[in-house]
């Protein structure tokens, strides 16, 4: 592969040094021939217009001597030849032919001098190359010679060196790779001499020593990894039991959880459907007491127009009273049945945002009567979302929960709790926010109150678990964010887009969400 490049070399260089010979040589004899004719035109000019070809024929004989020349010739201004010498003819090749005017010389001029006269005829020299190309041959074998030379010795010294040098190195390289495979058990090829390749040689076999060893070591730390998995599987394992354990607990502090604020729910509701039922029940004792009376007097026929006409409206207004507390009784059995039904039966349904959220706000509010907290609604009407009710309403109840425990726990400080809804320009989401103008929550608490667990009234009976479910079940369930803004003394700001249209989801899922997540 080497000598191939050095022979193409020398061939490159033999025809280079020919193309550069024959050119110089070409341009050396055209020089000459110009010089030549140059010198000869004024006597043979002068020849010619004497017409003497013995003293043309003198003047041009010397040029027979030279090795390169092959014939000259002089032509008259008619054309027809003058003085022919040598083989003088048309140019060919390997045939050099300068060409020059004769010119007779004007009065007190000289021949061949520029500015005037009459041409009388044609100088016409002809020289060859063959001389020339015979050195330039000679020069080139002996440059090819000299090459052939060159690259013999060139590749004697390739062949000491690929014996001497690059065999053992490409020993010692298969020998390397074999280390690199991993394999120790092969030998290494000894190299016994004392230059740089003796001491590779020596390296290599200190570095198969070291390989053998280092193979040792990581066979008995795999050995000691496999004794590592397996406590670590072990622990493992112990881990996830723990994780169910922990699991099961979180489940039931959070169904407990639920049980809690249902029962805070049904006892609101329950004094709250007491007072119409209480009414209804002394307008309906008062108005038994009226019709014994009334019977009373129709069996003593004692009958006037003026007691019909006072009982009448007697009756008349225990029926009203009656009919608008039985209505009013009615009316919030039914608000909360709606809630209880989209809490714990119906999942997905079609509804108006402002119809759920005001049922919710309704159930919530004979919680907050004595508190001077009041709720305040700003939700369009209109906005239908193909969704799921239920959890909708756990996620107010505890954002409102949750500002009545914390934003508000000063119970004699007023506040606002504000519900509002805008429907994005989209189409396709609403932003509902819940916001208060209560304390506010602490910017190194801010990141984390979305976590399980963390309150920031443990042992006060907050269980860390109402905005974690917040978080679930907006991310989840409903399909959408929620975010979370606050100052210190300027209250706290809730802020969730949903989609109109909750994301497909299996009722078992959406039953697992809701068990897994109440409020």
């Amino acid at each position: 592969m080497i000598c191939l490049p050095l022979l193409l070399g020398v061939g490159l260089a033999v025809a280079v040094a020919i193309s550069f010979s024959s050119r110089d040589a070409r341009t050396a004899l055209e020089a000459r021939a110009r010089q030549t004719v140059a010198l000869l035109a004024g006597g043979v000019g002068d020849a010619l217009w004497n017409v003497d070809r013995v003293a043309a024929q003198a003047i041009l004989r010397p040029l027979s001597e030279d090795p390169d020349f092959v014939g000259a010739l002089i032509i008259e201004s008619g054309g027809s030849v003058f003085l022919r010498l040598g083989d003088a003819g048309p140019s060919r090749s390997g045939l050099i032919v300068e060409q020059v005017s004769l010119i007779r010389p004007a009065a007190g001029g000289q021949a061949g001098e520029p500015g005037g006269g009459q041409r009388i005829g044609q100088l016409q020299l002809c020289l060859t190359t063959a001389r020339a190309e015979q050195i330039i041959n000679s020069r080139a074998w002996a440059i090819a010679l000299s090459g052939l030379g060159l690259l013999a010795a060139v590749c004697g010294l390739l062949a000491v060196i690929v014996r001497g040098v690059t065999l053992p190195i490409r020993q010692m390289t298969d020998g390397m790779a074999v280390l690199a495979a991993g394999r120790v058990d092969l030998e290494i090829p000894r190299v016994d001499r004392r230059d740089e390749v003796g001491r590779m040689a020596a390296a290599l076999g200190t570095l198969k020593q070291h390989a053998a060893e280092r193979l040792e070591f990581i066979e008995q730390q795999a050995r000691h990894m496999e004794v590592i998995e397996e406590i670590v599987a072990k622990r493992t394992e112990e881990l996830s039991a723990a994780l169910e354990t922990l699991k099961r607990a979180q489940n039931e502090l959070i169904r407990s959880e639920k049980l809690a604020a249902l029962g805070g729910m049904v006892a609101a509701i329950a004094h709250e459907i007491n007072t119409p039922i209480g009414n209804g029940l002394t307008v309906a004792t008062t108005l038994s007491e009226k019709i014994s009376e009334f019977q009373a007097i129709l069996e003593g026929k004692e009958l006037r127009r003026s007691v019909i006409r006072d009982y009448s409206g007697s009756f008349g207004t225990a029926s009203q009273l009656l009919v608008g507390n039985l209505l009013r009784a009615s009316e919030l059995i039914g608000r909360f049945k709606r809630v209880a039904v989209d809490q714990t039966g119906e999942l997905r349904r079609r509804f108006e945002l402002d119809v759920v959220c005001g049922e919710v706000v309704a159930m919530l509010r004979p919680t907050y009567r004595h508190s001077p907290v009041s709720l305040d609604l700003h939700l369009p009407a209109g906005v239908v979302m193909d969704s799921f009710p239920g959890a909708l309403g756990q996620v107010l109840t505890n954002l409102m929960t949750n500002a009545m425990i914390h934003a508000f726990a000063d119970a004699t400080v007023a506040g606002t709790i504000t519900i509002a809804a805008v429907l994005e320009g989209d189409g396709r989401h609403v932003t509902l926010t819940v916001a208060d103008d209560g304390a506010g929550i602490p910017a190194a608490v801010l990141p984390r109150i979305f976590d399980p667990f963390f309150t920031t009234k443990l042992g006060s009976g907050g269980s860390g678990l109402g905005l974690h479910i917040v978080y679930a079940i907006v991310m989840r369930v409903l399909g959408g964010v929620v975010a979370v803004e606050s100052q210190i003394g300027q209250g706290t700001r809730f802020t969730m887009v949903l989609p109109l249209v909750a994301p497909q989801q299996s009722e078992q899922d959406a039953a697992e969400e809701a068990v897994a997540m109440p409020s």
